[in-house]
């Protein structure tokens, strides 16, 4: 364990500790880290009280730094991260979205197949169905995963004939070329933990906080064309909400 005790100085004690973690966190051993230690084991490597570097996370949490989850840990959340969509960009493409950021979209891992249309598909697309095509996909920036990205479509959104090749990259260019425009979308949101399969294909550890969001599509009549859930990262992107209140 690194030992980072904090020498004498006038300024209170936590001040020190803030200052110090920020380091660490900017160009020292903390850097490109996700996750800080426990509070224990930041106590022993600064020499100081839990009640110190309790203070001292506050502190950078109050400026943005950190995010703490009750039970989960201490992530630090200086690196750049993604804004979710929660408008119109959310029936733009994932691989259009990411370049707008300046990273170059990826897939880690792809699976489509045709399966039989349960009561919750019926149920998702208001209508009566036979089969569903189900496409699974790791979705990454610059080469690392940041989102698994499981979408439900009806024979008639993709055509009979869909496979991965046909598709390329991006499925809703894919839906363009053939004509189907996305109008809107309505979104549910659940925060999950990742379980053992999410923690693989994700690469973060079991149990970890992530981000869960179903989106139903619809076309210019109304009529829902896309169901889609994506499970989010959460130290690699942040929800923004943007409230409109008018009188």
């Amino acid at each position: 364990m690194q030992d980072l005790r904090i020498r004498g100085s006038r300024e209170p004690l936590y001040i020190m500790v803030s200052k110090r973690l920020r380091e660490e966190m900017q160009t020292g051993i903390f850097h490109d880290k996700d996750r800080l230690p426990s509070e224990e084991q930041l106590a022993k490597m600064f020499g100081v009280s839990r009640t110190t570097v309790r203070e001292a996370l506050s502190a950078l949490e109050k400026e943005g730094l950190l995010r703490r989850v009750q039970g989960v840990g201490t992530w630090i959340t200086q690196a750049a991260r993604l804004p979710i969509g929660t408008g119109m960009e959310r029936v733009s493409s994932y691989t259009q979205y990411i370049r707008k950021f300046g990273c170059e979209p990826g897939t880690k891992m792809a699976q489509f197949e045709w399966v039989e249309a349960t009561a919750k598909h019926r149920q998702d697309f208001r209508r009566e169905l036979s089969r569903v095509g189900v496409l699974k996909r790791v979705r990454t920036a610059d080469g690392e995963p940041l989102m698994l990205a499981y979408d439900v479509l009806p024979p008639e959104t993709i055509g009979e004939d869909f496979t991965l090749d046909r598709m390329g990259e991006s499925l809703f260019a894919y839906l363009e070329r053939h004509g189907l425009r996305l109008s809107w979308s309505e979104v549910e949101i659940t925060a999950v933990a990742a379980d053992g399969e999410l923690a693989e294909l994700l690469e973060v550890e079991e149990g970890d906080p992530l981000l869960r969001i179903d989106d139903r599509y619809f076309d210019p009549r109304g009529d829902v064309v896309l169901w889609t859930r994506n499970i989010y990262r959460v130290d690699r992107w942040s929800l923004k909400l943007v409230i409109d209140s008018k009188e």
